[in-house]
């Protein structure tokens, strides 16, 4: 089939070739020696048909350079590809291994040199080495996932040396205190305070008659609230206890525990096994162990007096984001911690706009929007949201309306000086800030409207997370939208054919993310190509199920778990998703160590910067995608029976 063979002067290079490519770089050297010396180099033209359906596969080709191209039946009459193989890349791996005909066309897209490498002794090296077969045949192979993250996590964070194990990878049953110092209620404030003193430690749990925990004390609680006060230390310590205990099982991980401090604005929890407290774990107990703490940004956040000490501090949000990834944070968790830094952000934005502007009108609420509204925020990514405000009397309502359009302006325009950003026009330019009932005709008008950008813009709301003012309102608001878009199902099936690209990205090859028509882009958008679709896959399929909204991958669980989504699809399409969130961090991240401001900042990845396991990866990224838009096109995505 082939039209000539070359016998290569130089032996050394299949080795040398072999030895930089995986998977076969991770096999025993003795074993990669001998694969590589039993490869012949060959050669193909340009439109060379490798093999096509029915025809069986003989031997491994491993492209050294040029490219191939594998379509469904039909070859040149049916140019829609299914893959676009380049250097590096195997051809007939899938059919080898899996022992049947080929069911699709390969084809040379350019002159191409091999290492033909005959099928047995690939099979054998597959049947002694597993990890071998599963980065051809597997979806997401474990090893490779796993390695690929570390590089990324490595490349722009850092990680440990020797011995170094992630303090985000222990669970606070590991890193708390026991056991647990306490006190009955009844005890005064300076046995308590002797008691503390006598075991070193920064809180004691208080008792009732019956034994069970019924508030704790810290030493934060003596300083103001008994010595700051000149209190009476003879009086019951039940006084200055602060009631109920936060508590965490002990077997949450300590991400989760750093989340609930930060969430209720505690530095101490109690750890419990089996119903039982059993020991107590504390915000340093987590973090100043290495020596970085997103506590401190938060506590200099809510201490700002004024918005240039806020642009100041949110420098800090790359550095900070890089610390708890090299602690061992995942992508999503440093995307939630983001989120919640942001939503301290815009609470102190917006006390100081209400400073300068005088007390609101009406009760309001701020509703974050987007990666805000899902808290999966990145550095460089100011917050979106919008503005509801309670439904005034008629004579209140020009007030009303003037108040809430200054006062959204202002926000928006702090937020963008905070993270340099240039102005944008989004598509709720004119209407940040509206009465409820406003909101609602906004979402049912928009809903009714056939153009896309108006099934985009309802959506939006459907996503919104309540940051700041009257809660209650805000999740009225939501749940309101919500409700009146399950109902609607010509709604959801308008947002449903926005969501995907038209020509979405099928893989990376010569240096480009090309689609199944082989056009290629030199940049990959993460956000916009690759997460923005399988968010809206997932909030549009949680949605309309009454699934809780939230974070993607928590949609995502919850859709899997409920049995409205099959389990393997969902996990394919979950372990996309958190690859493409450690891909953009670390995108992003490189960019701020490089010194590009956050507003410089952009989700653009260089395709031939990515490494061999990033594009591996990228092809499994790229077929969960397909799998969610299939799910979606014909509304399967969104029954029961879900595959």
């Amino acid at each position: 089939m082939m039209d000539k063979t070359f016998v290569l002067e130089r032996a050394c290079l299949p080795v040398v070739f072999f030895t930089a490519t995986p998977p076969f770089s991770d096999l025993p050297q003795g074993v990669l020696t001998q694969l590589a010396d039993a490869a012949r180099v060959d050669f193909c033209p340009v439109g060379t048909r490798l093999f096509g359906p029915g025809q069986r596969v003989e031997d491994l080709l491993l492209i050294q350079s040029g490219g191939v191209c594998v379509s469904g039946p039909g070859g040149a009459h049916a140019p829609r590809g299914l893959d676009y193989l380049g250097s590096g890349q195997a051809v007939g791996a899938a059919e080898l291994l899996r022992g049947e005909p080929a069911s699709c066309d390969a084809t040379a897209l350019a002159d191409t040199f091999f290492f033909r490498l005959e099928g047995g002794l690939f099979l054998q090296a597959a049947r002694e080495f597993p990890a071998l077969a599963a980065y051809f045949c597997d979806r997401f192979p474990k090893d490779y996932l796993e390695r690929a993250l570390a590089v990324l996590r490595r490349d722009r964070g850092g990680g440990g040396g020797a011995g170094f194990r992630p303090i985000f990878a222990l669970t606070v049953g590991e890193v708390a205190h026991s056991p647990v110092v306490d006190i009955p209620g009844e005890a005064s404030i300076v046995a308590a305070a002797a008691r503390m003193a006598d075991f070193g430690v920064g809180s004691i749990l208080l008792r009732d008659a019956d034994g069970r925990v019924a508030g704790i004390v810290t030493d934060r609680d003596f300083r103001y609230k008994v010595l700051a006060r000149g209190g009476d230390m003879t009086r019951p310590v039940r006084e200055i206890m602060s009631s109920p205990v936060c508590v965490v099982d002990h077997k949450e991980a300590c991400f989760g525990a750093l989340t609930v401090m930060m969430q209720r604005r505690v530095h101490h929890l109690a750890v419990e096994r089996d119903g039982d407290v059993t020991g107590m774990v504390t915000s340093h107990d987590i973090l100043a162990l290495q020596g970085r703490s997103p506590f401190s940004l938060f506590a200099d956040i809510e201490a700002a007096r004024d918005v240039s000490s806020l642009a100041g501090l949110c420098e800090r949000i790359p550095r900070t984001a890089r610390a708890l990834l090299e602690d061992g944070a995942g992508a999503s968790h440093v995307g939630r911690m983001l989120s919640m830094v942001w939503d301290a952000v815009l609470e102190r934005v917006l006390t100081l706009i209400q400073g300068e502007l005088g007390p609101p009108p009406a009760p309001f609420c701020w509703l974050a929007l987007g990666d805000a509204g899902r808290m999966e925020q990145v550095p460089g990514e100011p917050p979106d949201g919008v503005v509801v405000y309670q439904d005034p009397p008629e004579e209140e309502a020009v007030r009303c309306r003037d108040y809430f359009a200054g006062f959204s302006r202002m926000a928006l325009a702090h937020v963008r000086t905070i993270c340099h950003a240039p102005e944008t026009r989004g598509g709720f330019s004119g209407s940040r800030s509206l009465a409820f009932a406003e909101w609602t005709a906004f979402f049912s008008g928009h809903a009714a409207d056939d153009r896309p950008e108006s099934a985009v813009l309802a959506f939006a709301l459907c996503e919104a997370r309540p940051v700041f003012g009257f809660f209650d309102l805000g999740k009225r608001l939501c749940r309101e939208i919500r409700e009146r878009a399950v109902r609607d199902a010509h709604f959801l099936a308008r947002v449903s054919r926005t969501l995907f690209p038209e020509h979405p990205p099928l893989a990376v090859y010569a240096g480009q993310v090309v689609d199944a028509f082989g056009k290629g882009e030199r940049h990959f958008d993460v956000k916009a190509l690759g997460l923005a679709p399988l968010a809206g896959f997932a909030a549009l399929s949680a949605l309309a199920h009454g699934l809780p909204g939230g974070h993607t991958l928590s949609r995502l669980a919850a859709l899997r778990d409920s049995g409205r989504l099959n389990p393997e699809a969902c996990d394919r399409i979950a372990t996309a998703v958190d690859f493409l969130m450690h891909l953009r961090l670390a995108h992003r991240l490189g960019q701020a160590r490089s010194g590009r401001s956050p507003g410089e900042m952009d989700d653009l990845v260089v395709a031939a910067d990515l490494d061999p396991l990033a594009v591996r990866m990228l092809k499994d990224v790229f077929s969960a995608a397909a799998l969610a838009q299939a799910l979606i096109a014909d509304r399967s995505g969104l029954n029961r029976e879900a595959t």
